[in-house]
């Protein structure tokens, strides 16, 4: 009796494990795509901010012209 009860006790618990390994593994995964998307968006980032210094200096220069003209 002792032993029917123990083995069940155990395959209890192995499904348990078997079903926090599977979650750590979608855990793992979940991680590691928001991992790849951060640094994704980190070697972007100094793409976006060189188009933004030109933007800057683009416009900075039009108002230039603009107020010469102005005078």
């Amino acid at each position: 009796m002792k032993i029917a009860i123990n083995r069940i006790e155990v395959a209890k618990y192995k499904r348990r494990i078997n079903t926090l390994e599977l979650e750590k593994k979608e855990l793992e995964e979940i991680i590691k795509d928001g991992l790849f998307k951060e640094f994704i968006k980190k070697i972007n980032e100094p793409l976006e901010l060189e188009r933004l210094r030109n933007e800057n200096k683009k416009l900075r220069k039009k108002i230039k012209d603009l107020k010469k003209e102005m005078e």
